[in-house]
């Protein structure tokens, strides 16, 4: 059971009581229409989960949430609200949340504009049931189909796509989308509209603001620390983090760096070591990938055990939404290599772009899908999907160069790193204020850069960059990009990694041997998909029972394969 959670029906408080029990929540609120539990440390604390109910309706946020100066009651005002203005009252709303309400009228469940919480639902049991966690939802349905084709991109793009999950009976709200009690919808709150205005001063105004009022946030503050650009911004903007945590070696150039800006910003360090268990998950680490996503993200798994804080800090995302990750750049070759300019690509290809293997999206072995006898031609099948995604992003965006980044944004597969620090801390993400959502909208992408996310940090503190990261040493960005080329290929010091290095992790401990004891034919694959391959293994027989699914058939989906969990009763 994870520490936070928020589940629901749209009925009365009787059907909510036939497929939970009510007292795994420490609230339920319920009208004849949506009956809500949530289970969350933090209700009621400022800025955090709230709810309310007054007779007529009732409203129930999860997450973290800012609204208007002078609202004490962020679930009263918002259900207030609603009844005035419908779903436009989400406007007054700030952060990352979800929202269930019902004000009498109309019942509704609302992500916030970019999804950064899942929200789940099932048809299966009765009355559409909803909620954040994808195994208590699964779990009710007497009978899953695995969807063969969300099985395939888990494996070998490492993320479901769109709104599906694994299974063909629980399906997930809309990005940036509204559930009800018999459909769904998709708002409009993430469109690019870009404009030309001070793209580095409003950053720098926006980041203020964002991380001022995450600022006053109760207990021991502590963030995850890497030497890159995006967690340092934290520690130049919220003044009173005590402890950073690294994750790595004492030796490694990463920690080095990182515990020079600790020092820098009077704060403690600590380094979370890797040995075996950086990879041999169990149902407490790959339950937060909710069966869409990789858990590989989860470097930090351990930190709830080693970490002495309350608040957990952190820079996810922030090279999506507020640099150029998912900005198409111009290339030139290079000694064989391709190096990325300032400029933008003259003609953007997206599908290109997301199939390049520096961001993960494809396979790493070459001969990966060479025994996929029962699926005819996986690469254009692997393409088929990302075309048909892309396609649906394509509403949201009226330049091409903007296509992948709604792409990125709606579908992160490190959404896990998040969902686990939530649920081990108080924690707060940046990067979903809308503020700076805003500004990601706004700012066209050839200003969506790190040259403008650095020039806005400076203004925050100008001495944030007096500590280089490691494999950045130099101020122009293909001075860097050919000093790393130079440095893999010659009898120098590498720059090094900023994570541990899988393969050479997975071989030390002989992770085939634990993890895939029973499947030597895929042995010769590429470490990532092994990871993946296990990660699907491993939350299908918490769902579904042990011996479930195969490791070979998640690698090669079987179409129509029904798995049947055992009976289900709301004690469960």
């Amino acid at each position: 059971m994870m520490r936070k959670e928020l589940f629901g029906v749209f009925g009365d408080r009787e059907a909510l009581a036939d497929a939970r029990d009510e007292g795994e929540f420490d609230r339920v609120c319920s009208t004849g229409s949506l009956s809500v539990g949530i289970r969350d440390p933090d209700l009621g604390a400022p800025h955090r989960s709230a709810a309310h109910e007054d007779g007529e309706g009732c409203c129930v946020i999860w997450g973290e949430i800012y609204t208007p100066d002078g609202v004490d009651d962020p679930a009263r005002w918002f259900l207030e609200a609603h009844r005035e203005r419908g779903r436009d009252a989400l406007g007054g709303l700030n952060g990352s949340y979800l929202v269930a309400v019902d004000d009498g009228d109309r019942a509704a469940v609302y992500t916030d504009p970019i999804r950064s919480w899942e929200c789940f639902y099932t048809d299966a049991v009765g009355p559409r049931a909803f909620g954040t966690d994808a195994t208590r939802l699964a779990r009710l349905v007497p009978g899953l189909a695995l969807d063969p084709d969300s099985l395939f991109e888990l494996a070998h793009i490492s993320v479901v796509l769109g709104d599906r999950t694994l299974f063909e009976e629980v399906s997930r709200t809309p990005f940036d989308g509204v559930l009800r009690s018999d459909s769904t919808d998709r708002l409009d709150r993430f469109v690019y509209r870009p404009r030309e205005f001070d793209h580095a001063g409003e950053l720098a105004d926006r980041l203020e603001r964002a991380l001022s009022r995450r600022a006053d946030l109760r207990g021991r503050k502590a963030v995850l620390l890497g030497a890159g650009y995006d967690s340092r911004t934290l520690l130049a903007g919220i003044p009173d983090i005590e402890c950073c945590y690294t994750v790595g070696t004492d030796t490694a150039s990463e920690v080095r760096v990182a515990r020079k800006l600790a020092e820098q910003y009077d704060a403690t360090h600590r380094v979370l070591p890797v040995d075996g268990s950086y990879f041999c998950t169990d149902i407490d680490t790959v339950r937060y990938t909710n069966g869409i996503g990789e858990s590989i993200h989860i470097h930090q798994r351990g930190v709830e055990r080693l970490a002495n804080a309350d608040v957990m800090y952190h820079g996810w995302a922030i090279d999506s939404l507020l640099k150029e990750f998912f900005v198409q750049k111009k290339r030139v070759g290079a000694f064989g290599k391709s190096i990325k300019l300032s400029g933008l690509a003259e003609e953007p290809d997206a599908l290109d772009f997301l199939t390049d293997r520096k961001l993960g999206i494809m396979p790493e072995s070459t001969t990966l899908l060479d025994g996929c006898e029962s699926v005819p031609d996986p690469e254009a099948r692997l393409e088929a999907s990302l075309e048909d995604e892309l396609e649906r992003c394509r509403e949201r965006c009226t330049r091409e160069h903007d296509l992948p980044s709604v792409f990125g944004v709606k579908n992160l597969p490190s959404k896990s790193f998040r969902t686990h620090l939530a649920d081990q801390f108080t924690e707060s993400f940046v990067c979903a204020d809308s503020e700076l959502i805003d500004w990601h909208l706004s700012t066209p992408p050839e200003h969506r850069s790190t040259e403008t996310f650095l020039a806005a940090i400076r203004r925050l503190d100008p001495e944030v960059l007096r500590y280089r990261p490691p494999d950045r040493p130099r101020t122009v960005s293909v001075l860097n990009q050919v000093e790393g080329f130079l440095r893999r290929n010659l009898p120098v010091t590498s720059f090094g990694k900023p994570w541990p290095d899988r393969r050479s992790v997975y071989e030390e401990y002989d992770l085939d041997r634990s993890l895939l004891p029973d499947s030597p034919s895929l042995h010769p694959c590429s470490v990532r998909l092994k990871l993946r391959v296990h990660d699907v293994e491993t939350w299908v027989d918490a769902v579904a029972g042990e011996g479930a699914l195969s490791p070979e058939e998640i690698v090669c989906p079987p179409e129509g394969r029904t798995l049947v969990p055992g009976e289900r009763t709301a004690s469960h």
